[in-house]
């Protein structure tokens, strides 16, 4: 029964963390585009700064992307 148990949350726990990491990736990328659309067409900000750091935290994110590979939909062979 405990190993049933512990197999069982195992594999939930996988998916749980997965998808949590599909849903924050999605996240980040709509928010981190929509901050550059902001700052050049509504604020018309030139503070280079703000755009260095959001250059950073996008390429960050595009690598811990590269480095997960879980986390891209793949269709299921028949």
């Amino acid at each position: 029964m405990n190993k049933n148990f512990a197999d069982e949350y195992k594999r939930v726990m996988i998916v749980i963390v997965l998808w949590t990491r599909r849903i924050y990736v999605v996240a980040f990328n709509v928010y981190a585009w929509y901050w550059l659309y902001r700052q050049i067409f509504i604020r018309q900000s030139t503070d280079f700064e703000e755009y260095f750091l959001w250059a950073f935290t996008t390429f960050g994110m595009y690598f811990f992307v590269l480095d997960s590979k879980g986390i891209f939909l793949e269709s299921k062979k028949k």
